[in-house]
């Protein structure tokens, strides 16, 4: 029966109850009971529906109309009404809040938006939660970090992150060893860490005050004039004319060891010029270089008898570097063979056109000797000065460049040319990653003087930490906390860059470290001595290998040297004797005279060893103790006696060369036994077929052109008498030592060795 035909205020026969009339389709619900509203949508079988179907329908339609009224919560006794939650549902999954607001009529769109906005805000909850979960606590690293320091920083123990690191492919990796900041930052993330790197922080350095824009009204100094030439070429004699004092006398040879600096007031003009003395000695290159940048003139000397030389060439490339004003002093026009005009051609290959050639260059014929010329250098020299009206402040903050520094009685000391300020007794300095309160300042005569003004080379002392360095510029700090300071920010610098270009290394010499630390432990227990704690390796790469990574012989140096410039000059020239068989291996290298822990060090490497002391008396004691752990102790004061030295040592580790002659041949026909005490033997019969066998000369037996055996002859007969030799033509038999695997047809040679030693070059 169709629903709608039913009359209205009918009564249904089955349940007795009156039926209402029902609202048209898509009518708005009034205001009543919503019980009997929201079921007259369901109190009869609608078109096209079976009985069956209506009452399946109608046993389910309560529980439907229950869960909407507590969805959208349907109010009974008033108009339909939606409330919305001011915020999301807190309570357990699925429930709805009781709240209401003001009224308004039910919107399907409405109750759409609000379910969205609850999946909306669940999302975002489950965003904000794994956000929680993500946020990482940070680490800070520095640039370059040990496996044990980033362990503790990671909370995680030793060997377990040793175990890590060697399934991450770290294989072999130590608790020192030096991981850089990417890599230290890859396992703080894999352990949660959030990493930050940490730069070098600059502020606690100090630096030159930037040049003066008008220097003109600073007063006048003195120049600083850098003699350079090629070595023997008479630098030193020109000096030496010039300050009245017999400096070439007391050099070693006759050959600068070290820069000089010393003021001169000149005796023509009374005026005063500061001369840098740079040694001329191909091993110096290095010093040469460090005095030119520090220098505003430079004379260039060249002997008229021997023209333009390699350190000649050098001189000039130095000087157009620092971008200085440049003299030629053409010496020794005294000697025969001087050839002024040759040496005025040749300096024109290298771009040095003189005066009379149209260049800009002054040439000045001079000789250091005789004293012919050098009133004219001098006038040259403040004429050039006077043209370039070198000024600078005497005030504020003393700055300069270490000229040399060496060990002296009251400690280390360095000659220091100051350039802008003075410099005072008392005065904070840094020099590098060094630093000294100035005690007492010297003059070139070994003088105290006061202050020093600019352009003034002076000798002070004072120094703190590690050794002034030669071609270190000087600055002047405010207290000693600003010196420590500026210290502690260039050490932080200076550790990271090289460790950044020696990570390698780093981790390879501290491998080493460790074998070598057990050998000197090992060797001071054999010698009876008490454990020292070994020193570790300056970071300058100084150190023993087993062997080279070429596979070359090792003869390892400990150098020792009276001042700054004379041991890296040896540490160069030493560093470069050798070749891929054998090589000098500098050990340690410092100024100052030879220790009982030196000559350990060399005895610990079990190997061939020397100790060079250059310019440095020798303790009695340290040369005991050398004699016992054979070390032998080379004393030079010149640097190329050194260099011979070295390279006569080095040259012994070189194999010799060998060379061969065939003495006589002979060929294997037959092969027999004889009886002996012990049982039998071997015996090979043969022919000699060309020159003599002898049975004290070496044997070598050849099988289709192979060598198969080398050796010697225990058995040499012919016809049951033993014999020393046999010739061309004869038959004998012989037996080999400790070898019997001969055949028919073998060939058989005696043969002499001849062994010549060899010399590097």
């Amino acid at each position: 029966m169709d629903g709608s035909a039913l009359p209205q205020g009918s009564t249904d026969q089955r349940s007795g109850r009156e039926r209402r009339p029902q609202p048209a389709l898509g009518a708005p619900l009034q205001a009543g009971n919503v019980d009997e509203q929201v079921g007259m949508l369901d109190d009869g079988p609608v078109a096209d529906e079976t009985e069956d179907d209506w009452r399946k329908r109608k046993t389910t339609g309560g529980k439907e109309r229950d869960r909407r009224a507590r969805l959208y919560e349907i109010e009974e006794d008033g108009p339909l009404q939606v409330s919305r939650p001011a915020k999301a549902p807190t309570a357990r999954r699925g429930s709805v809040s009781r709240g209401t607001s003001a009224g308004f009529d039910f919107d399907p769109d409405l109750a759409e938006e609000f379910l969205d906005e609850k999946k909306r805000r669940k999302k975002k909850g489950k965003q904000a939660k794994a956000a929680q979960q993500l946020a990482r606590p940070e680490i800070v690293l520095p640039e370059f970090v040990s496996v044990e320091k980033l362990a503790q920083g990671l909370k995680v123990r030793l060997p377990q992150f040793l175990q890590k690191l060697e399934e991450e492919g770290f294989e072999g990796a130590r608790y020192d060893h030096v991981l850089d900041s990417s890599t230290s930052a890859m396992f703080a993330e894999l352990y949660g860490f959030e990493p930050v790197i940490k730069a070098v922080d600059q502020s606690g350095d100090i630096f030159p005050r930037p040049p003066a824009e008008d220097p003109s009204g600073f007063p006048p100094r003195p120049p600083v004039v850098t003699i350079m030439g090629h070595v023997d070429h008479g630098k030193t004699t020109i000096l030496d004319y010039f300050r009245k004092a017999n400096v070439v006398a007391s050099e070693h040879g006759g050959i600068t060891q070290h820069i000089g600096a010393f003021s001169v007031t000149m005796p023509g003009s009374e005026r005063n010029i500061t001369f840098l003395d740079t040694p001329g000695h191909a091993a110096f290159l290095e010093m040469r270089r460090r005095g030119a940048v520090v220098t505003d003139i430079v004379v260039l000397v060249v002997a008229a008898d021997d023209s333009v030389k390699a350190q000649t060439i050098e001189a000039i490339k130095h000087a157009r570097e620092a971008g200085v004003q440049m003299i030629v002093a053409i010496n020794k026009v005294d000697k025969p063979g001087a050839d002024i005009e040759q040496v005025k051609r040749d300096l024109m290959q290298y771009d040095i056109v003189v005066e009379e050639f149209g260049g800009e260059y002054q040439a000045i014929p001079v000789s250091g000797k005789t004293g012919r010329g050098m009133d004219d250098l001098e006038e040259a020299i403040l004429t050039l000065a006077d043209v370039a009206d070198f000024r600078a402040e005497n005030d504020g903050p003393a700055e300069g460049w270490i000229i040399e520094s060496r060990v002296g009685i009251t400690g280390r000391v360095a000659t220091v040319l100051v350039r802008r300020g003075t410099l005072r007794p008392g005065d904070f300095i840094v020099a590098g990653t060094t630093w000294a309160r100035v005690r007492t300042l010297r003059n070139d005569a070994g003088e105290l003087i006061e202050e020093a003004p600019p352009g003034t080379p002076v000798q002070l002392d004072g120094w703190r930490g590690d050794d002034p360095e030669a071609g270190l510029e000087v600055l002047q700090a405010e207290n000693e906390q600003q010196a420590k300071d500026a210290i502690a920010v260039r050490k932080e610098r200076q550790e990271t860059a090289w460790e950044m270009d020696n990570m390698a290394a780093i981790n390879a010499s501290r491998a080493e470290d460790a074998v070598a630390r057990a050998k000197v432990l090992e060797w001071e227990k054999e010698q009876g001595y008490l454990s020292m704690g070994y020193k570790r390796r300056p970071k300058d790469n100084e150190g023993w290998v087993e062997k080279g990574s070429s596979g070359a012989q090792l003869v390892h140096f400990v150098i020792k040297a009276d001042v700054a410039g004379s041991t890296e000059a040896l540490v160069a020239a030493v560093s470069a004797i050798g070749n891929n068989e054998a090589r000098a291996n500098i050990v340690h290298s410092a100024t100052g005279s030879l220790t009982e822990s030196d000559i350990k060090m060399l005895a610990a490497t079990g190997e061939v060893a020397y100790a060079i002391s250059f310019n440095q008396p020798i303790d009695g004691e340290i040369r005991q103790l050398a004699a016992a752990a054979r070390i032998q102790i080379l004393d030079h004061n010149i640097i190329y006696k050194v260099t011979d030295d070295v390279t006569e040592k080095v040259s012994a580790e070189l194999p010799p060369i060998v060379t061969q002659r065939v003495l006589g041949e002979a060929e294997v026909g037959d092969i027999f036994d004889i009886k002996i005490k012990k049982g039998s033997m071997k015996i090979a019969g043969c022919r000699v077929t060309n020159g003599t066998i002898r049975r004290s000369e070496k044997i070598r037996v050849l099988r289709r052109g192979a060598v198969i055996y080398t050796g010697t002859l225990n058995s040499f007969k012919n016809i049951k008498k033993d014999v020393t030799e046999m010739r061309k033509g004869s038959e004998c038999g012989m037996g080999f030592e400790n070898w019997d695997a001969f055949e028919v047809g073998d060939q058989i040679q005696s043969f002499e060795e001849h062994t010549e030693k060899r010399v590097l070059h």
